[in-house]
């Protein structure tokens, strides 16, 4: 009965223009552990690992009262697996952890690696569920991160990203996609490709497939975000998904990578300014979906262009 009864609190508590309690906390961790650590003086690590008690502290989430166990909660129901969640108690370090990494909250957390290599996406679920399991109620023998989509510089994605290569292709998603929208079509086109923006990587899905897609669109029973299972990597509500050709990407020195939770993500490649995109030429088929127009590019031709009233709209901002 406690239980059921925390479930409906959880659920009523609301704020940040009427979003739930869980929703606050979920955004306010994310905020800090993809960008806003340094600013805040939060320490953290080259795996991007901050200590629970530390994130605690912030002032936000202090403001709000947020507890360790909402934390852990965040971190539990997170349906695209935002955080991952390690267990590194003081007294009894574990084989993962390194001399040089401290525990408690008012130490520093030395920037040498926590698991020592890069994670496969099932061992660092595993990692965390482990940490989600353990009774041990003290937050600073807890640490916690962000499973991707850092802007912060001192992140060092290949100390906890997948690397993928030509080298196994049996690695290799069948299928990179990223989700965009009508007002942004025409600037990618502009600007040559992908940029990071404010990240430190672009962001791509492994779904849904192209063949699906068209098929769902040709038999009109395709609904905009009508896929039942959670993508991550990419916004339910893309109207436009741009389709990879990772292999002729990597075969040209494009490096991408494979986060814990799933998202490939790629820097992609610098021109002659030295501007990081992944160009249009890697660029497959690209399907507008909320319309149903079907292929509007497809290997390095244009074959539909949007309408104006639909570019014209810009992009939606601050939605998750």
């Amino acid at each position: 009965m406690a239980k059921d009864q925390e479930k409906r609190d959880r659920g009523k508590g609301r704020g940040g223009q009427g979003q739930s309690r869980d929703v606050q906390i979920s955004k306010a961790l994310s905020l800090l552990l993809r960008h806003a650590a340094e600013k805040e003086g939060l320490k953290m690590n080259a795996q991007g690992y901050a200590n629970v008690a530390d994130v605690l502290q912030w002032r936000k989430l202090k403001s709000i009262k947020c507890t360790f166990d909402e934390v852990k909660h965040a971190v539990d129901s997170s349906d695209k697996k935002r955080f991952a969640l390690l267990h590194i108690p003081s007294s009894h370090p574990t084989e993962s952890t390194t001399q040089a990494t401290t525990v408690p909250g008012s130490d520093p957390i030395d920037d040498t690696t926590v698991l020592g290599k890069p994670t496969t996406s099932q061992e660092q679920t595993d990692a965390t569920q482990q940490a989600l399991s353990v009774t041990d109620t003290d937050p600073a023998n807890y640490l916690i991160r962000a499973s991707q989509g850092h802007s912060i510089k001192s992140v060092d994605a290949a100390s906890f990203l997948e690397p993928l290569s030509l080298d196994d292709e049996s690695k290799l998603p069948e299928t990179v996609v990223h989700g965009t929208f009508h007002g942004a079509w025409p600037l990618i086109l502009q600007s040559g490709g992908l940029r990071c923006m404010n990240r430190n990587h672009v962001h791509f899905a492994t779904g849904p497939s192209l063949e699906s897609v068209l098929a769902a669109q040709e038999t009109a029973t395709f609904k905009q975000g009508a896929e039942k299972t959670v993508i991550s990597g990419m916004r339910g509500d893309a109207q436009v998904l741009i389709y990879i050709d990772i292999r002729k990407a990597l075969k040209a020195g494009c490096p991408f990578w494979r986060s814990e939770n799933g998202v490939i993500l790629s820097e992609g490649l610098p021109d002659e300014s030295g501007v990081q995109r992944v160009p249009v030429d890697f660029f497959d088929v690209v399907i507008e979906r909320k319309l149903k127009m079907g292929k509007i590019w497809e290997k390095g031709e244009e074959l539909q262009e949007l309408p104006a009233n639909l570019t014209s709209k810009g992009t939606p901002k601050n939605r998750r």
